[in-house]
């Protein structure tokens, strides 16, 4: 393993560990079973009405499928323009609209809590134990916790964040390597009145998620309001930090904006990068403009050095100029990568 190697985790690595992909968070909300777990404050029957009504999902749950539900990205492009706009969306009002993204947001950080409860793998903390290297620089584009607990686990300490993290109790920990949550993180909470940002350590070492506390039950109004808990520095509710799979994304946070610019720096001097389940969404441009003024020079430079892992497709088909997520790959970083379609397991078996 080189010495300076950046490892990007998609959706695709949390997949593999139990974890849903992103046209599964909608279908899998709503099963009777899972939204029953996840319902809090009226947010899930406030999208629910919001899908029927604007989006013409069935009205009973029974009666739907797949692709009964909008794509998530189409979804909440719709949304943001409608709030950005100030325009009524099917009768909705903006106030609406801005609860129903309340709404959105919750269910897609309960949905992963739930489902990454208890893993199926991780697979992340086997990876880092198969490189036998210090800790390394990691990129992540999911929400979830599995990397944050495996750099505990595996190194005794948290890694760094790379961004101004107020809570106490982890800037009193020891950390090493780097981990860099692009899209935001289910362990952390933002005020943005003064921008403070904490990060949920339990007394373990161990990071926890902050969805119990800024999505605490307080309906003070029938219409599903939701008053997380106040910032320690000026009483203003935090909220969480989730860039969501959009078109319209949103990095202005002071906070993402640094982690963004240190992602970039250590791409562009990597010796070695593994890119593990993404697979270059076309709703996703500002990470692919990332991965590839990051990795241009290493894909020239020297190819093998950048591996690509994801999965041969339902018909068999693995070639890079055949995979359709290979072909994507080809066309931003040359035929010559290291393109593997053995999956995050088999990444593990020959690192």
């Amino acid at each position: 393993m080189a010495s300076n190697t950046v490892i990007v985790f998609g959706a695709g690595a949390t997949k593999a560990c139990g974890g849903p992909l992103t046209n599964e968070i909608l279908p899998e909300a709503f099963q009777p079973h899972v939204r029953c777990a996840i319902e809090r404050e009226g947010f899930t029957p406030l999208l629910d009405r919001f899908l029927i009504e604007v989006f013409h999902v069935p009205r009973h749950p029974a009666d739907r499928s797949e692709g009964d539900y909008p794509s998530l990205p189409l979804l909440i492009s719709l949304l943001e323009t409608a709030i950005q706009r100030r325009e009524v969306m099917s009768g909705w009002n903006v106030e609406l609209l801005e609860l129903v993204r309340r709404a959105l947001q919750y269910v897609i950080f309960a949905l992963l809590e739930l489902k990454l409860r208890t893993l199926k793998a991780n697979y992340y903390l086997k990876l880092f134990q198969a490189i036998h290297a210090a800790p390394p620089t990691v990129i992540s584009l999911n929400y979830d916790i599995i990397a944050d607990n495996a750099f505990a686990e595996q190194y005794g300490c948290l890694p760094d964040y790379a961004c101004d993290i107020a809570t106490e109790r982890y800037r009193a920990l020891p950390r090493a390597g780097l981990l860099l949550e692009i899209h935001g993180s289910l362990n952390w909470s933002y005020c943005p009145q003064c921008q403070r940002l904490e990060l949920g350590v339990a007394a373990s070492g161990k990071t926890y998620k902050v969805l119990d506390e800024i999505y605490h039950v307080n309906p003070l109004e029938e219409r599903y309001s939701c008053h997380g808990f106040p910032c320690k520095s000026c009483a203003a509710p935090v909220e969480p930090i989730l860039i969501t799979p959009t078109k319209l994304k949103d990095y202005q946070n002071i906070h993402v904006k640094a982690v963004w610019a240190r992602a970039e720096q250590e791409l562009n001097t990597a010796d070695r990068a593994i890119i593990v389940g993404y697979s270059l969404p076309d709703d996703d441009l500002e990470v692919t403009y990332l991965l590839k003024r990051g990795l241009e020079k290493l894909a020239a430079r020297s190819p093998k050095s950048l591996t690509v892992v994801g999965r041969a497709t339902a018909d068999g088909v693995t070639a890079i100029t055949k995979h359709p997520v290979g072909r994507r790959y080809r066309a931003i970083f040359g035929p010559d990568i290291d393109w593997r379609t053995d999956g995050f397991e088999g990444l593990i078996a020959r690192p």
